[in-house]
């Protein structure tokens, strides 16, 4: 679960933030990443630990994980919102500047729903995305290793 939320993570990241502005908040999102595992081992030492049996140990990390889930939810609507929200402003003050241009708005086009083999070759036809898969591998690799030797 950890694979998926990390995964979900990262695919938002990259909706949101652009190439150009990714140089800046990537780092940044990497770094609070290490603050998780701080917080949670507080936790588990301070509360989790502290129950009486291990039954109620194993139904205060419960609590936190779907209280953790369910913030994660709510904080995806208020995000998407919010970008939609702002995006709708932009648009309304860009038509109202370019009154005079006409406002045709032509279809968004249909992306191509690429195979694996297709996805494989875009990727690897990309310096930028090949860097980012080896940044997304070697991430998996050092997280299972460190995982095995604990």
């Amino acid at each position: 679960s950890s694979v998926s939320v990390g995964i979900l993570f990262w695919q938002y990241a990259n909706d949101v933030v652009s190439v150009s502005q990714a140089k800046r908040f990537y780092p940044l999102f990497a770094q609070m990443s290490g603050v998780a595992p701080i917080i949670g081992g507080q936790y588990v030492v301070r509360y989790a630990s502290r129950a009486k049996d291990f039954g109620e140990s194993l139904h205060r990390l419960t609590m936190v994980v779907t209280f953790s889930g369910v913030m994660i939810c709510l904080f995806y609507r208020w995000s998407n919102a919010y970008i939609e929200r702002t995006e709708r402003l932009v648009t309304d003050v860009e038509g109202s500047t370019n009154k005079g241009a006409s406002s045709v708005q032509q279809p968004k086009k249909k992306k191509k729903k690429l195979s694996t083999v297709e996805s494989a070759k875009f990727l690897a036809s990309s310096e930028y995305l090949r860097l980012i898969a080896a940044l997304v591998v070697g991430y998996g690799l050092s997280i299972n290793f460190t995982d095995i030797m604990w």
